[in-house]
Formats: structure tokens, C-alpha cells, sequence
């Protein structure tokens, strides 16, 4: 066992017998004993300086948080580490941990053992397992989720929102309003493109993971691209179909403006989005009359999964100050951090032991039911599969290749990516 393994393990049961006591965040007149620790992320500075004010001992510990916006998150920290400046920290989002797992210190079984981990985290938690530790520890979950108008919704006698994939094909149909000409004036759902879809991305990708396609597998020798397993042409089919005008549930074409921006101005019956965007779009347009569901599902689906886009807490490998770092990272992902977290977003926990108890508000129980269906792939680079993405939806839907050529290009990028 090396010093840092005997670090943890005296860490991790003194967090055990102190039951990981609540602490605040440092003053102006810390003395000299506290020592500091740098950590950036893309989550909101104001949610993550509360939390830390209510969990860590400003005496002992100083966390200084950094936001950076979520596209710039990847290239500042590799030039930071490449000059030796890096944070001793990270808020890690999961689509970013095959590019930089090489950089973190891995937190061994034998301090944090692996049932342990599954017994108290959401099963996409479990992305972060390497066979010889932890990664990261979970921190916060955003599932994507199904946003409705309610009024549209009612104007053609659909008495609730869809719950199946394949309720869409007569929404399609009923909601969507087009000329002559085929110009769409208001559409059922924005699917079948990229480019003004937001999320697409995640949209096709937990449709691939709903017919049981992992998009990424692990391997003997590491992760491996599986686009084109499981019936990927098929779901590609029926992704883009909405965009195609010879189908009957043409619905959406690149020429629309955002689907958000068509969801806000009442132009779209269904949107797709994320848990954290409930308030803004009820700030963006106060008298759209709205609501949320749970993301569909096939209809013949054992259990029924969205895309959550998880981060995780981990440390960084060039830091001096790694066993510190862990106490930071245990206390934030503990109950009583995550309890925090949870108060100042609304989003679910991704502790199972803040998941006993059900909310009641229409909100709080579709978050609440999202965090156990999350699930994620181990994206090699999210720059690259959002490129691969989109053509691979593209070449379809301008005719320059079917599916099944599509997805076998997309198979060959994404692996070339690993």
C-alpha cells in the first residue's frame, strides 16, 4: 500500500467516525494554518460557493472556486497544467473524463471500496469506476426531460403528453401546421436535424442507449466505439424522418429558428431540454403556458432511461495537496453536500439516500424519477462526437448516404477519436 492509499484510508474513517461535519467556507481573516485549494469547473460559482460555505471548515480548509464556461473548461486546463499552473481540483463533467482521466488521482477501492460507491450513487455514477478506483465522485445531475405545451397540446384533444416514442408519429401529424408549399409555421417536436435541435446531440444518443446501443463499450483494451451495434440504423431512420418531406411526420427543417426559441414563442408543442432550464424558460416567457414529463421511452422497453449529463468531483494528479483535496471532495459528496446542492438548484440528488423520499410538486418528482433512469457514454471528445453527430444525422438527411452508411462512417470517426 503507497503513502497516498494510507493518506485516504486515515481520512476516510476519520469522515466515517466524525459523520463528515459541516463546515464553512474561509474568511477574510483565516489564520495562516488553513490551507488552500484551487478548483475549477462550468458550474455556477454562486451554487458552489454556497455549498462549500456550508461544508467545509474554513480553519482548516480554503476552497477557492473558479467558473470557467463549459466550452472553455477542456482547453484552460490543459494549458494551465501544461505551464504547471493548474487547480489541485476539478467539478469534472462526465464528457470530458476519457480526454483528461490520465490527469486524475485515482481514489483506490481500498479507501472508498467500489460496493460502497454503488450502494450510494445513481447508476450513471458508475462511469467514473475505473478497475482500480474512482475517478471522480458524483456532484450533480441535469437530466434531459420533455417540456410541453400544455394549450397546444389541448387544441388537438391530446389528453396527456406523449409517453412513447411512437405517440410522436400521429403528434406529428395532428400539431404540425404547414402550407402548400410544405413551409412549417408551427411543428409538433423538433427532431431530424442538428444544427437548430438543441441538444441533438444527446437526443439521438439516449435514443441509441433506449434500443440498447452503448455508443461507447468498454473494452480489453479500452474504451471502443459501438455506434454500430444494436439497430443504430434503424433509430437514425426514425430521428430524421421528422426532417424528411416526403414523411408524414415532417415536423422540422434547418431553416426553423432554435427549438428552444421555437418552444418559447409557442411555435412547437414539444421541446427537449434540460432539468436546469425549467426557470429560465418560465423567465423567458412568463405567459407560455407549460409544462414537463418524463423523456419518452420504446414502448416494449424494459425500464425506461434518459440522458443526464453528470459531473463528478475529482482531483488532479500534479496536485501537492491530494489528500486534502480528497477531504474536500468526500464532504462535498456527501449527504449533507449534495443536501445542499440540491437547495440551491432543484435538480436531483445523485446520493440514493436523498432519493428515499419523493417530492410532491410536479418538478421536484420528475427530477426525482429522472435521476434513477440517467444514464451517459464515455465520449472520447466532445468536440469530436458533436462533429460526428451531425453529419452522421446530415449525410442523411441531404441524401448523400443511408443510415446504415452513416452510422458505419460515424463507427470509424468515433473510434479513430478513442
Amino acid at each position: 500500500m503507497n503513502s497516498f492509499q494510507i493518506i485516504v484510508l486515515g481520512i476516510f474513517a476519520f469522515f466515517i467516525v466524525a459523520g463528515l461535519a459541516a463546515v464553512s467556507i474561509v474568511k477574510q481573516n483565516a489564520g495562516p494554518q488553513a490551507t488552500t485549494i484551487v478548483m475549477w469547473g462550468s458550474v455556477d460559482r454562486g451554487i458552489v460557493d454556497d455549498v462549500i460555505k456550508g461544508t467545509i471548515n474554513s480553519n482548516i480548509i480554503r476552497v477557492l472556486y473558479w467558473e470557467l464556461p463549459e466550452s472553455m473548461l477542456d482547453k484552460e486546463l490543459v494549458e494551465a497544467l501544461a505551464i504547471g499552473r493548474g487547480p489541485d481540483m476539478l467539478l469534472l463533467p462526465l464528457n470530458l473524463l476519457t480526454r483528461h482521466k490520465n490527469k486524475l488521482q485515482v481514489i483506490p477501492f481500498s479507501a472508498y471500496a467500489e460496493r460502497l460507491f454503488k450502494d450510494t450513487f445513481i447508476q450513471e455514477g458508475d462511469l467514473f469506476l475505473s478497475p482500480g478506483g474512482i475517478y471522480a465522485l458524483p456532484f450533480l445531475l441535469d437530466p434531459l426531460v420533455m417540456y410541453f405545451n400544455r394549450d397546444l397540446l389541448d387544441e388537438i384533444n391530446m389528453a396527456l403528453p406523449p409517453k412513447f416514442w411512437d405517440e410522436f408519429i400521429s403528434l406529428a401529424k395532428d400539431l404540425t401546421l404547414r402550407d402548400e408549399e410544405g413551409n412549417i409555421s408551427r411543428s409538433a417536436v423538433a427532431l431530424g436535424e442538428y444544427r437548430n435541435i438543441n441538444h441533438a446531440r444527446e437526443i439521438l444518443a439516449i435514443l441509441l442507449m433506449q434500443n440498447g446501443n452503448p455508443i461507447v463499450k468498454k473494452g480489453a483494451r479500452g474504451n471502443e466505439a459501438a455506434l454500430n451495434k444494436a439497430g443504430a440504423s434503424s433509430v437514425l431512420d426514425f430521428y430524421t424522418e421528422f426532417a424528411n418531406p416526403r414523411k408524414p411526420v415532417y415536423s422540422w427543417n434547418r431553416s426553423l429558428p432554435s427549438s428552444r426559441n421555437a418552444f418559447l414563442s409557442a411555435k412547437m408543442g414539444v421541446y427537449f431540454g434540460f432539468g436546469s432550464e425549467y426557470e429560465n424558460l418560465r423567465k423567458s416567457n412568463p405567459n407560455l403556458n407549460f409544462d414537463l414529463a418524463p423523456f419518452p421511452t420504446p414502448r416494449n422497453a424494459n425500464i425506461a432511461i434518459t440522458y443526464g449529463k453528470l459531473t463528478g468531483v475529482a482531483i488532479l494528479r500534479t496536485s501537492s495537496k491530494k489528500s486534502v483535496g480528497l477531504q474536500v471532495a468526500l464532504t462535498l459528496a456527501s449527504a449533507r453536500g449534495l443536501s445542499f446542492l440540491r437547495a440551491k438548484t432543484g435538480l436531483p440528488p445523485v446520493h440514493r439516500g436523498l432519493l428515499t423520499i419523493k417530492p410532491t410538486d410536479v418538478f421536484g418528482a420528475i427530477m426525482h424519477e429522472s435521476a434513477f433512469r440517467a444514464r451517459g457514454f464515455l465520449d472520447p471528445d466532445p468536440k469530436v462526437s458533436a462533429e460526428v453527430f451531425k453529419n452522421m444525422i446530415e449525410s442523411v438527411t441531404s441524401g448523400r448516404a443511408r443510415s446504415r452508411e452513416a452510422i458505419q462512417t460515424a463507427q470509424t470517426e468515433l473510434q479513430e477519436a478513442m
